[in-house]
């Protein structure tokens, strides 16, 4: 079985991104003895798993200021934790299943001011005696040691973490969706309350209008004034015919309307039919004969 070089893995697991762009990089079972194509270029990266590498030292660490975890588990670390430093902002580190053997070779781990998580399982320093009440002594910073803190209360996992931050989020959905029902009680009390007075509103556009005493007497004046034309109209109609020599029974005249176009068109056609008639009559008395009625 060929196993890759550490720098081949770190190549793979970048793929197409920018060193500055990578965020995780999980180069466990590569082979190397000291960290090699690691550098402060994977200023961004957060997560970093060097397990079963065959790690002896940690010689080559970069300067590595946005991480927060890193597993070092199952390797041959006998020391030199000082390299740890150039993390300064480390919050979980896994040393388990590696060859440290005393409390002094702890003793750097105690300037990691964020560090929080611990764990040291199968190491020969956890059988030293009060192993856990020096580590926690010599790393203030410290919560939890080997999954466990001061207290001997077990470290939440992360499927508990995760779940109690789903019903988180499911108790915030209910919020949401009781405040959504009550907004949606609302328009709809408001659009009944609009409906309503919309109704009120036709109602009152609906009763019957009445005209006040002015105005019946106005409406008065306006009738008088169309029955004394249409007279006027009769008796023109009467003459024109009478002059025409037209007898017998009269249709009663149209209404005359009231348009002033339709009265200039109209005043030419029986202006026209008077002028023919007093011609008819003269040609008549020169030529000695009596015009017909």
């Amino acid at each position: 079985m060929t196993f890759m070089s550490l720098s081949q893995r770190i190549h793979l697991e970048q793929g197409k991104l920018k060193p500055s762009e990578v965020i995780e990089l999980h180069l466990d079972h590569a082979k190397a003895t000291d960290i090699e194509g690691l550098t402060s270029d994977y200023s961004s990266l957060r997560l970093l798993s060097l397990s079963t590498v065959g790690l002896e030292k940690l010689g080559g660490l970069p300067d590595l200021p946005a991480l927060k975890i890193l597993d070092l588990s199952s390797n041959g670390i006998s020391g030199g934790l000082e390299e740890l430093l150039r993390c300064p902002n480390l919050e979980q580190l896994n040393l388990s299943a590696n060859k440290l053997e005393s409390l002094e070779t702890l003793s750097p781990l105690a300037k990691l001011h964020a560090l929080r998580k611990l764990d040291l399982f199968d190491c020969a320093v956890a059988s030293c005696e009060n192993y856990r009440k020096k580590v926690f002594a010599l790393i203030p910073s410290l919560v939890y040691l080997d999954g466990v803190d001061q207290n001997d209360n077990e470290e939440p996992s992360e499927q508990a973490a995760n779940g109690e931050e789903e019903d988180e989020a499911d108790e915030n959905g209910a919020e949401d969706e009781d405040d959504e029902d009550d907004e949606s009680e609302d328009e709809e009390e408001y659009g009944i309350e609009a409906l309503q007075r919309s109704g009120d509103l036709e109602d009152d556009d609906e009763e019957d209008y009445a005209p006040g005493e002015d105005e019946e007497n106005e409406l008065d004046d306006y009738d008088d004034l169309d029955d004394e034309e249409d007279d006027v109209d009769e008796e023109d109609d009467g003459a024109n015919l009478s002059g025409a020599g037209v007898t017998g029974p009269r249709r009663p005249a149209a209404k005359r309307r009231h348009d002033a176009a339709e009265e200039t068109d109209e005043a030419p056609v029986a202006k026209h039919k008077a002028a023919g008639n007093e011609d008819s009559k003269e040609a008549a008395v020169k030529n000695g004969s009596t015009p017909e009625n």
